[in-house]
């Protein structure tokens, strides 16, 4: 009587993966700083404004005339007269004027997570079928084709925690 049984081979193999790890990656960076000032500045504008002059009137409000003056009794004064008029003057207003000014650099790091190739030892194991026969009388051993089989032991992979099943 024959029958096949499946011998288990195991040996170490060196592996190949993809695994992620954390890697800084810096740049320099430009620190400014906001400087501000008040500047006063000017600008031409008209606005109404009185405009005045001086003029010699009598007591009844007529215009004293040099000559007039001599004759007459009453004596004539100085008097302003004024009427309102548009009148171009400087205006000062007030203006704040920023700017930024450069104050050193800074180094800036944030942590990027980048696929790395690592290789490390596992446990490939495969199965090959062996025939055994126990001698019977008036029976003969017949061969049957069986397939081989391949794997991997992931008990052995350590830390690889996601691939278990």
């Amino acid at each position: 009587i024959c029958h096949t049984i499946y011998m288990q081979e195991c040996g170490m193999k060196m592996v190949e993966e993809m695994m992620p790890v954390k890697v800084p990656v810096c740049k320099n960076i430009t620190r400014f700083e906001l400087k501000c000032r008040i500047v006063m500045n000017y600008k031409m504008v008209e606005e109404e404004h009185p405009i005045c002059k001086m003029e010699m009137m009598d007591k009844s409000q007529k215009l004293c005339q040099d000559s007039a003056v001599a004759r007459s009794k009453d004596p004539c004064n100085r008097v302003m007269k004024c009427k309102i008029g548009m009148k171009k003057m400087k205006k000062q207003y007030p203006k704040t004027v920023c700017e930024e000014i450069e104050i050193g650099e800074e180094e800036k790091c944030v942590d990027m997570v980048k696929l790395k190739k690592e290789k490390h030892e596992a446990k490939y194991c495969s199965f090959h079928p062996k025939t055994v026969c126990h001698q019977d009388e008036g029976t003969g051993c017949r061969v049957v084709k069986k397939k081989m089989c391949n794997y991997q032991d992931l008990e052995d992979l350590g830390d690889l925690e996601g691939y278990r099943e």
